[in-house]
C-alpha cells in the first residue's frame, strides 16, 4: 500500500467529517423519541440522519457530483458470483447457533420482527452505512474526480473505509460485551470487500449488495434453524 503526500490531509479530513456524521447520527438515535409500539425501530433515526447528512455534505462540496461519490451504476455489471458473499456469515452464524444450543445473543436487532429485520437491517441500514463509509468517506480519501478501475485490495481509501466501518461497530460492546468481537471483526472484513467493489467499479451498488448479503447470511440461518426446531 502506497500513499502520496496529498493523501494524508484527505484521509484526516475524510475520517473527521465521517466521524462527526456517525456521532451525530448515533446521538440522534438516542434523543429522538420513537413510539415503542411503532413499526419504525430506533435505528431508523440513526440511519436516516446518517444518510441525510452524507448526502447534504456531498451536495455542498464544490465541483462534486453524486456520481463521483458512487451514486451511479457506471462500471458495474452484475455477476451472479457476487451472491457467494452470503456464505461467510451464513456459515459462521450457523456454527455459532449450533454451538450455543440455539440461544440468541443480545444485539441491536433484538426484538425486531422478521419484516423489520428485512427492511431496516438488511436493506435500509446497508444503504445508509454504505453511503457514509464507501460513498462519502472513501471518496474523500481517494480524492475527487472519476478514477480508473483498480484491482488491488489495499489502497489507502479501501483500508481507511474498512477500518472506519469496523470501528463504527464498537458501539456494540456495551450491549453485547465480549460477544461483540465477532461482529466487529466481520464488519471490518465486510468493509474491505465492499470498499474493494466500490473502488474497482466506481459504484456503490455492489458495495450495498455485498452489505445486504452479509446481513442476510448472519440472520437467515437463525430463522431456518428456529423453524426446524418447531
Amino acid at each position: 500500500m502506497t500513499t502520496s503526500a496529498g493523501s494524508l490531509p484527505r484521509t484526516i479530513l475524510g475520517v473527521a467529517v465521517s466521524a462527526v456524521v456517525a456521532v451525530l447520527a448515533l446521538y440522534a438515535g438516542h434523543v429522538v423519541p420513537m413510539p415503542r409500539s411503532g413499526f419504525l425501530p430506533t435505528s431508523f433515526v440513526t440511519h436516516s440522519v446518517m444518510l441525510v447528512l452524507s448526502l447534504v455534505i456531498i451536495r455542498f462540496i464544490p465541483r462534486a457530483s453524486f456520481a463521483n461519490f458512487g451514486f451511479t451504476t457506471r462500471g458495474y455489471r452484475f455477476r451472479p458470483t457476487i451472491l457467494l458473499w452470503v456464505l461467510p456469515t451464513a456459515v459462521l452464524s450457523t456454527l455459532a447457533t449450533l454451538g450455543s444450543g440455539g440461544a440468541k445473543a443480545p444485539g441491536p436487532a433484538a426484538g425486531l420482527s422478521h419484516l423489520q429485520l428485512v427492511l431496516f437491517v438488511w436493506v435500509y441500514a446497508s444503504v445508509c452505512e454504505e453511503a457514509l463509509t464507501r460513498g462519502l468517506l472513501q471518496t474523500l480519501v481517494a480524492g475527487e474526480g472519476p478514477r480508473p478501475p483498480r484491482s488491488k485490495w489495499l489502497s489507502m481509501p479501501v483500508v481507511v473505509s474498512a477500518l472506519f466501518f469496523g470501528a463504527m461497530h464498537l458501539v456494540l460492546i456495551p450491549s453485547m460485551g465480549p460477544a461483540a468481537a465477532a461482529p466487529i471483526v466481520l464488519a471490518t472484513f465486510l468493509g474491505f470487500v465492499a470498499a474493494h467493489y466500490r473502488e474497482s467499479t466506481g459504484s456503490l451498488v455492489p458495495a450495498i449488495l455485498v452489505h445486504v448479503l452479509f446481513n442476510i447470511g448472519g440472520m437467515l440461518p437463525l430463522w431456518l434453524l428456529a423453524l426446524a426446531r418447531t
